[in-house]
């Protein structure tokens, strides 16, 4: 239920978006054939005749027909479950949904995901909000797909007997299909995909036998840049334009620029304080910020630092006064998110202290199914080309 201010009235409105698109369809068909009954009667009173008209309409009017600007202070509102049974009800709500889609995935916190199903058949995707709402759809033609992680909401399918990488968005229903790597995919293979203005396509790059490599979407080839050895490097992460990895033996970082020509740059930075012993490094960002996270091998610890790139130093997180919360998945596709995104719905969430976090308390959420973050969802991953 929904209460706010319009027109100087109180409107309360009562929705149960499930049943939406069927009543859409029944109030059009109404509209078209109740449009306007009238019934003429004439009343005699002795010598004073009067004549008298009713006229019935259809007083319930098609869900189409409401206010837009009412349409978007509803759907800015609703969770992501409920914004994508809004977007089918009829043609005018899913313009409204359209048109405002990157503000209000922007605006929503982290959901739990869980990738499903057996081999020989299509995979499920789920979606779970924090007021446990669910949402649940059948990825189509996924039989032989392995799921492999996520970058910027697209969801990373494998298919071993042709070796090609699918990425499904199944909140805007895109997917992009890579031909067959040259490389054997393991473990550590990292992804993620970026936009490069310069040729207005879609770029999928991959950190796999030491090596990166990337993939112009339709274009059908693969390259990669032989001249640097990344054999310890870890994980790839896109900043400010730019994408990174991390030397797990001394956490400098590479820098990966694809034009004017590829290229990968050593970034040395100063040694980690108090040698956490970080095993499975990540590099994740929010708002001006690049952090460095991640646990020792047994993880009896966890912790973040930020890097000063004045100093090229990684700092401890306890000496920020950043805030955020770090989301950490089994797929090893974590996010840090501002307060404003998670402090309230996860509330009720376990969460936990990094090691190193200081006066900064309950600031890790971890998920051994994985995290998907709406956030990002309308975030073209745009790289600088300077």
């Amino acid at each position: 239920m929904f209460s706010f201010p319009f027109h100087s009235h109180v409107y309360i409105i009562n929705i149960s978006f499930d049943s939406l698109a069927n009543r859409s369809s029944i109030d059009r068909k109404r509209h078209s054939e109740m449009d306007m009954t009238r019934r003429v009667t004439r009343n005699q009173n002795d010598d004073v005749a009067s004549t008298s008209k009713t006229i019935k309409t259809d007083d319930v009017r098609p869900w189409s027909y409401l206010n837009h600007d009412m349409l978007l202070l509803v759907m800015m509102q609703l969770g992501v479950i409920d914004f994508i049974a809004f977007s089918g009800v009829c043609k005018s709500w899913r313009s409204v949904a359209l048109s405002n889609r990157k503000s209000f995935m922007a605006s929503k916190p982290p959901m739990l995901t869980c990738i499903s199903g057996e081999l020989n058949k299509d995979k499920k995707f789920r979606l779970e909000d924090h007021e446990g709402r669910k949402f649940k759809t059948i990825n189509p033609h996924s039989v032989d797909w392995y799921y492999k992680g996520l970058t910027s909401c697209y969801l990373i399918l494998f298919r071993q007997n042709t070796k090609e990488y699918r990425l499904v968005n199944p909140i805007i229903r895109h997917e992009l299909i890579f031909p067959p790597i040259p490389w054997e995919t393991d473990y550590r293979t990292r992804f993620v995909l970026v936009f490069s203005p310069s040729i207005s396509k879609m770029v999928f790059v991959v950190l796999a036998q030491k090596q990166i490599w990337f993939s112009i979407a339709d274009e059908g080839t693969w390259n990669h840049v032989s001249s640097f050895d990344l054999k310890f490097c870890r994980d790839l992460h896109i900043f400010k334009g730019k994408i990174y990895t991390v030397d797990m033996n001394n956490f400098n970082l590479c820098e990966f620029r694809l034009n004017p020509e590829p290229k990968v740059t050593l970034l040395e930075t100063k040694n980690l304080p108090e040698d956490p012993r970080i095993q499975f490094p990540q590099l994740v960002s929010c708002g001006e910020n690049l952090y460095l996270m991640g646990s020792s091998v047994y993880a009896e610890k966890f912790n973040v630092f930020k890097l000063d790139f004045g100093e090229m130093e990684w700092v401890n997180f306890e000496d920020t006064r950043d805030e955020c919360g770090f989301f950490l998945s089994e797929e090893e596709y974590s996010a840090a998110v501002k307060p404003e995104l998670w402090a309230d719905p996860w509330s009720h969430y376990e969460a936990f202290d990094i090691d190193n976090g200081g006066e900064h308390e309950k600031i890790l959420f971890s998920a051994i199914r994985g995290w998907y973050f709406p956030h990002e969802c309308e975030n073209v991953n745009l790289i600088e080309e300077s």
